[in-house]
């Protein structure tokens, strides 16, 4: 049957390899259809699932959800996709209600991704925590930024990707939910100090190394056993690096680094590439939570 099959495939190959305009088309067709099944996929498995039952949402409120998170990346200039804030929205609510906490958005640009997660907060009753200087980037002192997986370069500049804080209150006002919203102001190590509650949930979107770790010293106190954080920066090295710095985390908060889950090419939500990860912070081990692998011994048993 293979050989059958070879027989009568091998002149479409060799046309396809004589022509340039045929295997661009081949490709495109190919990375398109790959990126359409793995989003369906995703968004196939959300809508069909349980996710924020609890909460009283149905199908018909995951569907909406989702056509909103759609909405809102093409209202507000973004930085992530409906597919992201999908994922975001799955975990924030998977959270059982009976653990208490906010939830916590680090670097907000022009708060498209704020919106949909005031969409998910009002559902769930939590707060969010609108973090930005609403200043763009601070400086970090024209460091070479390189993407190994994507072989991008670059550098940061600062005030790049700012959205002031009456324009981000403007777009979650008309696309989100502004009355679940908190904002924080101010460079993340200063104004981060000013959270004192659990944390259930928190992203961070904020592009330099030296933010992450003030975000994650300001937060990683306050997050709760088990408790997820996502962070955009999967792609940047000098960021997922922060995660596996196991004597920076020894001194600085008392714990082993947790790593991060998506380094270098982020979580697969689509066939080449995303910019998401995350990571999780350890509670008190329970059989129960966990499931056993054939593969794997189990000497009590």
């Amino acid at each position: 049957m293979k050989r059958l099959l070879k027989t009568t495939l091998r002149p479409l190959y060799a046309l396809v390899a004589r022509n340039p305009l045929s295997r661009a088309i081949v490709r495109h067709e190919l990375a398109a259809l790959g990126a359409t099944s793995w989003s369906a996929h995703l968004l196939r498995e959300f809508i069909e699932s349980d996710c924020g039952a609890v909460h009283g949402l149905d199908r018909a409120g995951r569907e909406t959800l989702v056509a909103r998170f759609h909405a809102n990346t093409r209202a507000i200039e973004s930085g992530t996709s409906p597919l992201v804030h999908l994922v975001l929205a799955r975990e924030i609510l998977s959270i059982p209600p009976e653990v208490k906490g906010d939830v916590v958005e680090c670097g907000a640009w022009k708060g498209a991704s704020a919106a949909s997660l005031s969409l998910v907060c009002r559902i769930t009753g939590r707060r969010l925590k609108v973090c930005d200087s609403f200043q763009g980037l601070p400086d970090d002192g024209g460091q070479l930024h390189q993407g190994l997986h994507t072989q991008v370069y670059g550098y940061y500049e600062r005030g790049m990707f700012a959205g002031t804080r009456a324009e981000v209150e403007a777009n979650i006002r008309a696309h989100g939910a502004l009355e679940a919203c908190d904002f924080v102001e101010g460079f993340f190590d200063t104004s981060l100090k000013a959270l004192t509650d659990p944390v259930a949930f928190a992203f961070l979107d904020v592009d330099l190394e030296s933010s992450t770790r003030d975000c994650l010293r300001a937060l990683w106190p306050l997050l709760v056993d088990d408790g997820a954080l996502y962070c955009d920066d999967a792609g940047d090295l000098d960021v997922v690096r922060v995660y596996f710095d196991d004597p920076w985390w020894r001194e600085t908060l008392g714990v082993p680094a947790p790593g991060l889950v998506g380094s270098g090419c982020g979580l697969p939500l689509s066939p080449t590439y995303s910019s998401l990860g995350y990571t999780r912070k350890p509670g008190q081990f329970s059989p129960e939570q966990w499931r056993k692998a054939s593969f794997l011994a189990y000497p009590d048993e």
